[in-house]
């Protein structure tokens, strides 16, 4: 596309110039301490707006340095650890890379953290084989760094030095059996870390598990802004993919490679998960995913994905009903349907409570849906539900912000084999969730086969509750018979 677009506007699908949200105007320089640059007299293609990559990382410095200054010491105290070693090394980068410093590791890294007490604070300390420049985060936020180079004994020296000098009572590794993100450390790592300490610190070693998730659960309100605007733009970029579909000839994995290719034009990446494939429902029969089959009048569309950016993601759904020749919004029983999934929402985020465990949640949301009819099923059950004629509704919420789903409490069944203990996890104040969850209504002009409707919103935990961090999908997007948007579906 061409370089001429004025800022602030882009093109719609006639060609015409429509106006387009800016990001974060004139914060993101003066979080970081920086002057902002002049800006260029003619920019590239930059629809969303998506900040340079001088403003991306000014940005990204300001929120390690709050969330390792903010974040890190409640953590460390609240779980008795007062040295934490997270270690990588190039070409297999630990899940917390970006979030304690990032930079290039070497040959090994060690980014250590010792607790100095409630006067000093924190000490952050780096030691790599490689020098970190100027254009890292490391240098601007350490309180010291060693580099080692290609010497014969590597880090360890430096390491056991480090640790001798501080006599640390407990000290966290990231390896955990529950968390991902929190099971970083491999293996020969771990030895590397034991052999260069010795016998009398490695003893006290303890899991780093639960300092890892309150770490990252703490969210700054840098962090908050940005998933916010990183949300915004998700649903932009779902709505116009759908905006691209042309009934009869629009296939569901045409829409997928749209999405992906536009993704990657407006300077971003979409989720980890790969899951931006469309689902058809077409009169109560599911259409395999991301299929050949074109979208058709009368179908219904959902999509599950999100947007990666500054090492955040969303996770979120938007549906579409496909309207046919002579209506002007869906038949009455579908519209029925989705206001049922938004009472259901309300439902569930009324029992949303801060410390109460993710199956206390799923529980109490269960006694209540079961009252109004429903069977309660497993998140697996969507081939069940799509040839099945009872309401069903599986519950399976989670943690999000940087992963689709995150290091939180989940609101789901007790399932060990996927969730571990995150079900046994307690709701924080401040964290982001994802309400998610699927209802299986019946629809009459289906001869009764159930509509698997999917409701997923990226929110804030409040103190009761929760906060939608952008409006949710209040009815569903309609796209005419000759294609395009008819209703942006929040109005």
């Amino acid at each position: 596309m061409a370089d001429s677009h004025p800022e602030g506007v882009v093109p719609d699908r006639a060609g015409e110039l429509i106006p387009f949200p800016a990001l974060l105007p004139g914060v993101l320089f003066a979080l970081a301490g920086c002057a902002p640059p002049a800006p260029p007299a003619a920019g590239p293609y930059n629809p969303y707006g998506v900040p340079s990559e001088y403003e991306q990382w000014g940005l990204k410095r300001t929120i390690v340095q709050k969330k390792l200054d903010e974040a890190l010491p409640p953590a460390m105290r609240n779980h008795g650890i007062d040295m934490w070693i997270v270690m990588d090394r190039e070409n297999n980068k630990e899940p917390l890379h970006d979030e304690v410093g990032g930079g290039y590791p070497g040959v090994r890294g060690v980014y250590l953290f010792f607790d100095r007490g409630e006067e000093e604070g924190v000490e952050k300390l780096f030691f790599g084989s490689h020098e970190q420049p100027n254009t890292a985060i490391v240098p601007h936020l350490f309180d010291a760094t060693a580099y080692y180079g290609y010497h014969p004994e590597g880090v360890a020296p430096i390491l056991r030095d480090a640790v001798a000098e501080r006599d640390p009572q407990r000290i966290g590794i990231n390896r955990s059996y529950t968390l991902p993100e929190a099971d970083g450390l491999t293996l020969g790592l771990l030895e590397y870390i034991e052999n260069a300490i010795g016998p009398e610190y490695s003893s006290r070693i303890v899991s780093a598990e639960l300092l890892v998730r309150d770490f990252r659960l703490h969210k700054v309100p840098e962090e908050t802004e940005v998933f916010t605007q990183l949300l915004e733009w998700s649903d932009r970029w779902m709505k116009e993919g759908f905006d691209a579909v042309v009934p009869g000839e629009t296939t569901a994995a045409d829409l997928y490679w749209l999405m992906e290719q536009r993704a990657r034009d407006v300077g971003l990446e979409t989720g980890e998960s790969g899951s931006n494939v469309a689902r058809i429902v077409r009169e109560g029969e599911q259409l395999p995913l991301a299929s050949e089959h074109p979208i058709e009048p009368g179908d219904i569309v959902g999509i599950d994905s999100g947007l990666r950016y500054l090492g955040f993601e969303t996770d979120m759904k938007r549906t579409i009903y496909v309207l046919r020749e002579g209506e002007t919004e869906p038949p009455q029983s579908i519209r029925d349907a989705w206001q049922e999934t938004l009472g259901v929402a309300d439902i569930y985020v009324e029992e949303m409570i801060p410390g109460r465990t993710g199956t206390e949640v799923w529980s109490a949301i269960v006694e209540r849906v079961q009252d109004r009819g429903y069977q309660v099923v497993g998140p697996d059950a969507g081939g069940v539900a799509a040839t099945d004629t009872r309401p069903e509704i599986g519950i399976y919420g989670h943690s999000v912000g940087n992963n689709s789903h995150d290091i939180g409490a989940r609101v789901a069944q007790d399932f060990p084999l996927a969730y571990g203990q995150r079900v046994r996890f307690p709701l924080v104040e401040g964290e982001w969730v994802s309400v998610e969850f699927h209802l299986s209504t019946p629809i009459p002009e289906w001869g009764g086969t159930t509509w698997y409707s999917r409701f997923e919103e990226n929110t804030q935990q409040a103190a009761v509750g929760v906060n939608y961090l952008i409006p949710r999908q209040e009815r569903l997007l309609l796209v005419a018979p000759e294609g395009g948007l008819v209703s942006p579906g929040n109005e």
